[in-house]
Formats: structure tokens, C-alpha cells, sequence
């Protein structure tokens, strides 16, 4: 018997086992959670020239195929009252509806998006999920293939799927997956043809799968990332993942690349691999040109190392990227290339402190949603431009992807932007602290194991090559237990470059970092003065519902005092609501109960904790969160002799790219003012800084206030030219107050009062409140108003 035909026996007898346990669904054994899906691998698009590869469009080679667009849909309210035979080619569905893919079929008009923070919406039993509620979407559409694809392997890629699907092409079953933030592919070539054909996939709405994914979010479903077909040669790279770093003087960059390709073709097994790193920023100098030559058979392995002198290094204040090319040869000719952004790093945790190239880093943070009020968890990379983009301009250098990999390009462009990534696998369990059991019932199952490890193990693989990312974490709310430890070990054994997380594991060895949420000022002071041997970050705090972001400057006045405390969080970054009309046609952000009774419960407008809006409008606090998080700090020294210290907190950056400038006023009218042309100072670097004040002729009743502002002298990418970054205003210590007069007037104060006003009379003065607005309406002062 051949391996493929024991392998296939196998799997239907530990089938057949696990179906006697829990059922005969997939979507109801944590057993089977994925048939026919291709392993996890990073993420990358390999071109057939030179030329399209430096591009870098998938949409431009004739090896890609987009299936986003109008697909066929029908919702059916259950798994059983699905369609069973859609797939088959002769079904005919031009009477059903067409659905926008990418998107969830809430948010088009089918069923009903649900809201809740903790709860699921159903009873927790896992693995089982309700068979009245759970709405099942049948999508089918129909592309053509041309003919040179049929000497390729051709491959079939969801982004995202939620929650669980089957997949079929020209009415062959292919596969079945869960786990919906890392993508799904199949491997089709046996089952296309040229010319038409046709593709079905049936997405339930809960599997137990969604035990895993009961995040603070809306529950909707669909196909929510980009959907495409791409072919790729008989022999190729298969995957590839990167190492990076620096040497122990972080000034030599220590470069290694582990390929792995495969070869189904009948060519000649003479194959050469080239890799090729050259320095965009520098008219694309070449750092090093590198080529094997190897003979492939079914499949291979090779490796490059190099060590780099005078490397630029990456960080989220300068992102120097270098640009690999990957380059596949059979006999000298060109059978593909791909590039992938390189950046120069070192993350370590040193005497109990997390440091990047070296320094102690600092992370001013936010946790951010994948969201957008009308398409939902269907992201465009203009809005994550937008994001990056408000993101740098009020001081946020870190963001979390709660609570799970986020969309693939995003961490490109925080890549290129600069932005410190905390990536998150999609674990969340929140749901089952109402279970008998609580959390362990599951996370230290042995029947869940391999549900969590693959979680963890598709976000690393996918997302291992992106500098940006400084931390894994293995999820967020789901307890602790003896799954976690083993994710842990996991991803450690594959990468020890970068510390790994995880918030309810609080001080344990499977976490490198405290990582805990909305802990006390008080509290973290106290582990910070314990001598601990790890670092603390908070992975949230300052929940920024409504107006507010707490006692974030008492917070930072901890984190700037113990070393041992490197930042945090803030939840969460926009709020997550959805654009509605009302019955009269008007625009409102609807939350939680405001889209109809398919399940009643709700958490209303929890959702709502941005510090900035859903369509990405400023909120009040942010502001105050700007300011907070600046990197520049101004102290003062000694104000009467007009003293100022001024601090350069940034890790890498000095001030060459910043103008200070000043100004002393009174009664809102600038009295002096000028520019700080002496201000050269390096990261960690502190100057005392004097205004002459002397000169300033002191009023009586007049407040004299220093500010001090530096602004950018020229813009970089996403920030402009002179965009304040930071500033500071003290109050002068030379306030004369006025003297007191002496007076023999008499007032007659009248106070009189209706539905609607509240009036206050005063000899010639008059002054009226709205008692339903609270505004003042006027206010006279003999026949002045």
C-alpha cells in the first residue's frame, strides 16, 4: 500500500473515531478542523518576469485570477435546509441574489449582525453550536481558465472565511476549514478544466470553531478577505523564511534565509536559486548577489547567510527597508521571482527589559479592530493607510492586532511606515466563563490541542518575514491552561528571535512578558519596585469609552519612573459601529439591538470605544492622547529665571527634522517670541534651555504663559511639513494681582425661573440660561448684549 493510500485510510479510521465521540459535522468535533487544506506558508506572489515582479500587482500576471466580485447567494436559516447539490454543475442558480465578495452577508442585507463583548451568542457546550440559528451561505460563481493554466499547479486562496466552509469545483468536493483570520488554500489542478468553471463554497455561520473566536467584535459572517485562483510552475519555492538581525554591536546586520522548493515537472533537475538583496534608498545598490545551483527532485532545501557591515537598521521611527529578490532558474531560464521587504532588527529581553537594536523600548500603543462602518471586517488598504496615517501623527508607534491576524497587507505597510506589531493569534474563549467548567474544559483539552496549535502556527508562518512584528501572542480571553503551554513551546521552537505573549499566563514561564489588562497605577508601581526579572506592558488599559481615556498622564508618570515598565495599549482605536439610516432617512451609527431580534441579547454600544470614530473622524480624547504619548518632554527647571529642560525620548531619532519655536503671552497677545536654532540633541539626551523674562513689563490682573512647540521642518511619508508634534505651556511666575477697590454700590440680585429659561437680574446686568440645552442664551450688560 503507498503512503497517499495509508494517509487517507488513516484519516477516515481517527474519522470515523472522532465522529462516534461528538457526531457526524465537522463543524462539531474539534477533531476536524480542516480536509485537504494546504499547509500554512508566508506569505508571498511569485511573477514569471523580472519586470511584473517589480511591480509587485498579482493583477497583472497571467497567473492570477481575482474572484472578488458579484458571486450567486442563498442564505438558508439551517445546514439542513442548505441546498445539498448546489455545487453540482448542472445546478441552476440564476434565480438566486448576487452577493458582494469580500463582505458579510449581514451586512447585505441578509440576517442580522449581532453584537456582544463576552458572551457567545449561545449556549456554551462546545464543540456543539445551535442548529435553529445557525444561518448557512451558499455562494457560487463561474470563471474562466485558460488553457496554458492546465501545465501548472493551480491553487484556490480564501483571505478569510468565518466561520467554517466546504468548497467544491466543477461539483468535486475539495476540502472543508476553520479557523477563519489566516487564509485557506486548496490545490485544485486536478479538478479544473479551460474554458468554464464553476466554484461553490457553503460558510456556516457557527462551527466550534467559534468557541475560539468569541472576540469583543460583531458577530457576522461571509467571506470577508480577498478570494482569487492563481497558478504556479511544476517546480518552485514553495516557502521561505527570513532571519534578519543583528550582531551583538547592532551595527552589523546578520542576514539568513532557509528556502524550501518542490519539483512535480519532467524538466531537467539542474535547478539555481539566486537571492539578490540590494538598497532601495540607495539608487538600489546591491548588498550581496548570491546563487546555488542544486538538483530538485520531488523537493529541497537550501540556505544563504551573510553578515552585512554598516547596515541601516529598521524601527517604527526610522523603517529602513532593504528589498530581496528571490530567483528560481532551471537551466538558466527564468521560472519565477518574488521580493519581500527586508528589515534590520534585533528584539531581545535583556535584564529584564524589552529592547529593539539595543535600547529599552517604549511602546505607546493602541489596540485596533479590523473595521469599517458599512463593509465590516472587509478592510480596504486605503483604510489602512488612513489608519497608520492618524496613528503617527498623534504619537502611536505600537498597535495590537486584536484579536487576530490582521489582513496580509497591513503588516506590509507597517513594514514600510513604521509601526511595532503585536500579532495576535485568533484564540478568544471569552464565552466559556459561564461553562460549568470554565476555561479549561477546553483549553487544557487534549481534544483541542491541535486546534490551538494550528491557530498559532498558521499566524507565524504566514506573517514570520515582517520586521514590524516584535512579539507574538497566542490570544487574548481565553483562560490558561495546558494548550497554551504547548502553543507556546510551538512557537518558540520555530522563532526565538521574538518574545511571545499571552495575558492570562500573568507572570508564568509560557509568557516572556507580563502582558496584563487594566491593572491598577497602583499595581503595576508595585510589581515595577519587585525587582522583576520580566518586563511589563499593559496590553490593555485606558478603555476609551465615551469622553475619556482615564488617568492616562498618572499611568505614564509610572511608566516614566520604573524602567521595568515599558508602555502599553490604550483599547481601543475606532469604534465599531455600523452606518444605519433611521425611518426618516437619516445617517446614525448603529451599536448592539439596533438590527432586529434574530438573537436578543446584545452589549449595545460597548462597541463604541475608538479614539477615533468609525469613519475615522477625531474623537475628543485622542488629543489628550497625543499629547500624553509625545516623545519630546519639557520640564521646568526653574521658572522665575525663565529655565526649561527639554528631553529627547525617542529611541533613534534625533532633532534634526524638527523646528522648536516659542512664545511668551499675555492677555492672549504674543509679548516675545522666537526659535530654538541650538536644540541638537540625540535619543535619551536632555538640554536645559533659557527665556529671558527679565525684559517683560508686569501688568497688573495679567497671566503670563510660556509655550513651547517643535513641528516637523519637513515632511516624511504620512506625516506633513510642520505637523506639530509636540508642545508644552507653563504659566510665568510673575502673575500682580489687581488691587481691590472699594465700593459703596448696592446690588439687588433676582433670580426668576420657567419650563424653559432661568433669568438673573442685577441692576443693569441680565443673564439667561436655556434650562433644556444648559447653554447661556444672553447675557447684558446695560444696552450691550
Amino acid at each position: 500500500m503507498d503512503f497517499k493510500k495509508l494517509s487517507k485510510l488513516t484519516f477516515l479510521i481517527f474519522f470515523a473515531m472522532s465522529c462516534e465521540k461528538y457526531g457526524k459535522y465537522e463543524w462539531e468535533n474539534p477533531l476536524v478542523f480542516e480536509k485537504n487544506k494546504l499547509p500554512p506558508r508566508a506569505n508571498f506572489f511569485s511573477y514569471e518576469s523580472v519586470r511584473l515582479a517589480d511591480l509587485g500587482d498579482p493583477g497583472r500576471s497571467s497567473n492570477f485570477i481575482s474572484l472578488n466580485g458579484l458571486w450567486s447567494f442563498k442564505l438558508s436559516n439551517t445546514f439542513k435546509e442548505s441546498p445539498s447539490d448546489f455545487h453540482e454543475m448542472g445546478f441552476d442558480v440564476s434565480k438566486w441574489k448576487k452577493i458582494k465578495v469580500p463582505g458579510s452577508w449581514e451586512l447585505q442585507g441578509w440576517s442580522y449582525p449581532i453584537y456582544l463583548d463576552e458572551e457567545y451568542p449561545f449556549k456554551a457546550d462546545p464543540p456543539f453550536v445551535p442548529k435553529k440559528m445557525n444561518s448557512v451561505g451558499s455562494y457560487k460563481r463561474t470563471i474562466n481558465i485558460p488553457q496554458n493554466w492546465l501545465k501548472k499547479d493551480v491553487f484556490l486562496r480564501f483571505g478569510s472565511i468565518r466561520s467554517a466552509c466546504y468548497v467544491w469545483v466543477n461539483g468535486k468536493y475539495i476540502g472543508y476549514s476553520q479557523g477563519s483570520k489566516t487564509p485557506t488554500e486548496f490545490d485544485v489542478t486536478d479538478h479544473i478544466q479551460a474554458g468554464q468553471n464553476q466554484i461553490a463554497v457553503k460558510v456556516l455561520r457557527f462551527s466550534d470553531g467559534s468557541y475560539l473566536e468569541g472576540q469583543d467584535t460583531w458577530r457576522i459572517s461571509g467571506l470577508e478577505r480577498d478570494v482569487f485562483l492563481y497558478a504556479r510552475s511544476k517546480a518552485r519555492i514553495e516557502d521561505f523564511t527570513i532571519s534578519s538581525s543583528l550582531d551583538e554591536s547592532y551595527e552589523t546586520g546578520k542576514f539568513s534565509i532557509a528556502i524550501d522548493l518542490i519539483n512535480r515537472s519532467t524538466l531537467s533537475k539542474n535547478y539555481s536559486i539566486r537571492a539578490k538583496l540590494t538598497d532601495p534608498k540607495r539608487r538600489n545598490r546591491t548588498v550581496f548577489d548570491l546563487r546555488q545551483s542544486m538538483e530538485i527532485d520531488s523537493s529541497a532545501s537550501t540556505s544563504f547567510e551573510r553578515s552585512i557591515r554598516r547596515i541601516k537598521t529598521w524601527s517604527a521611527e526610522n523603517p529602513y527597508l532593504y528589498r530581496l529578490q528571490l530567483f528560481l532558474y532551471n537551466d538558466d531560464k527564468l521560472i519565477e521571482t518574488l521580493s519581500q521587504q527586508v528589515g534590520f532588527r534585533k528584539v531581545e529581553i535583556k535584564d529584564g527589559k524589552l529592547l529593539l537594536n539595543g535600547k529599552p523600548l517604549i511602546i505607546r500603543g493602541v489596540n485596533r479592530h479590523e473595521w469599517d462602518p458599512v463593509t465590516g471586517r472587509t478592510i480596504s488598504e486605503e483604510l489602512m493607510v488612513e489608519d497608520i496615517k492618524l496613528m503617527k501623527q498623534h504619537n502611536i508607534n505600537a498597535v495590537r492586532a486584536s484579536h487576530y491576524p490582521n489582513h496580509e497587507r497591513w503588516y506590509e505597510l507597517c513594514d514600510e511606515f513604521g509601526m511595532y506589531v503585536v500579532d495576535e493569534a485568533n484564540i478568544e474563549a471569552h464565552g466559556m466563563g459561564s461553562h460549568p467548567k470554565g476555561y479549561e474544559f477546553i483549553s487544557s483539552n487534549p481534544d483541542w490541542t491541535d486546534q490551538w496549535l494550528d491557530r498559532g502556527n498558521r499566524m507565524y508562518e504566514r506573517d514570520k518575514n515582517h520586521p514590524s512584528i516584535i512579539m507574538w501572542s497566542m490570544g487574548n480571553e481565553a483562560g490558561d491552561g495546558t494548550n497554551f503551554e504547548k502553543l507556546y513551546k510551538l512557537i518558540k521552537s520555530k522563532d526565538s528571535s521574538r518574545p511571545v505573549v499571552y495575558e492570562p499566563a500573568k507572570d508564568k514561564p509560557h509568557t516572556d512578558i507580563v502582558f496584563p489588562m487594566y491593572k491598577s497605577v497602583n499595581d503595576i508601581s508595585v510589581f515595577a519596585n519587585s525587582n522583576p526579572s520580566k518586563p511589563l506592558i499593559l496590553c490593555e488599559y485606558a478603555h476609551a469609552m465615551g469622553n475619556s481615556v482615564g488617568n492616562l498622564v498618572d499611568y505614564w508618570k509610572a511608566i516614566d519612573t520604573h524602567e521595568s515598565l515599558q508602555g502599553g495599549f490604550i483599547w481601543d482605536w475606532a469604534d465599531q459601529v455600523i452606518a444605519k439610516k433611521d425611518s426618516k432617512g437619516e445617517n446614525f451609527w448603529g451599536y448592539g439591538g439596533d438590527f432586529g431580534g434574530e438573537f436578543s441579547e446584545n452589549d449595545s454600544n460597548f462597541c463604541a470605544n475608538g479614539l477615533v470614530a468609525a469613519d475615522r473622524s477625531l474623537n475628543p480624547h485622542i488629543y489628550e492622547v497625543k499629547k500624553i504619548y509625545q516623545p519630546i518632554k519639557f520640564k521646568a527647571t526653574d521658572l522665575k529665571r525663565g529655565k526649561v529642560q527639554i528631553s529627547n525620548n525617542y529611541n533613534f531619532t534625533n532633532f534634526d527634522n524638527l523646528d522648536f519655536t516659542w512664545r511668551i503671552t499675555g492677555d492672549d497677545r504674543t509679548i516675545y517670541s522666537g526659535r530654538l536654532t541650538s536644540l541638537n540633541l540625540n535619543p535619551q539626551e536632555s538640554k536645559e534651555i533659557f527665556f529671558n523674562t527679565s525684559n517683560i513689563v508686569q501688568r497688573a490682573g495679567v497671566r503670563y504663559f510660556l509655550t513651547v512647540e517643535a513641528k516637523t521642518r519637513n515632511s516624511k511619508p504620512l506625516v506633513p511639513k510642520k505637523h506639530l508634534v509636540a508642545w508644552e505651556q507653563f504659566e510665568l511666575p510673575l502673575y500682580v494681582p489687581l488691587s481691590k477697590k472699594e465700593t459703596n454700590a448696592q446690588f439687588n440680585l433676582v433670580s426668576q425661573e420657567n419650563d424653559r429659561l432661568i433669568q438673573i437680574k442685577s441692576n443693569d446686568v441680565h443673564i439667561v440660561f436655556n434650562k433644556e440645552t444648559g447653554f447661556l442664551e444672553s447675557y447684558e450688560v446695560g444696552l450691550v448684549k
